[in-house]
């Protein structure tokens, strides 16, 4: 696995469940940049989805029907966001989740799946010296004193994976 590039995308994913498959929709997509080993960028885009976001969630992510009335869909997000990805590497914390949202609506669109992505959840596994016994974002944020402010939400949760990713990396190269 090669951990050093140019660049990276970092994602992350709010939805309306935890299954496309059982229509399940994004709600938002979050984006940090990562250039040259710094972060260059960070921001997030509400998306509209088809049918009403669950109070549950709603509790979680802080993100109402009201929030994404007047958002566009995903259906005029996705194909931007996937040429925007172009051949980068994605970088997701429990990149399966996000992963298994992405390439179901890609898929769907009949876009290019997203294949080329480091997943920080599963190098947490490898590094021996991380010793918590949890490895959701919060634990390992805190773990490594990053700041997780405003959890859940996809612009804070990519910055956080972010700065886990550059942490962990230097961890497997000492």
């Amino acid at each position: 696995m090669n951990l050093y590039r140019e660049e990276y995308i970092v994602v992350d994913l709010e939805t309306t469940g935890l299954s496309p498959i059982k229509g399940h929709e994004i709600i938002e997509i979050g984006v940090t940049e990562i250039k040259s080993d710094k972060i260059t960028l960070n921001y997030s885009r509400l998306i509209k989805p088809k049918s009403i976001i669950p109070t549950q969630i709603t509790q979680i992510t802080n993100i109402s029907n009201d929030m994404v009335e007047n958002e566009k869909t995903l259906e005029e997000v996705l194909p931007k966001f996937r040429e925007y990805l172009g051949n980068r590497t994605l970088v997701a914390h429990n990149a399966k989740f996000d992963l298994s949202f992405l390439n179901y609506y890609l898929e769907k669109m009949g876009l290019e799946k997203i294949t080329n992505y480091i997943c920080t959840f599963e190098l947490l596994k490898i590094n021996k010296k991380y010793s918590a016994k949890k490895r959701n974002l919060g634990t390992a944020c805190e773990y490594y004193g990053i700041e997780l402010v405003n959890a859940h939400r996809a612009d804070a949760d990519t910055l956080a994976t972010a700065k886990l990713f550059l942490k962990i990396r230097e961890e497997l190269d000492g």
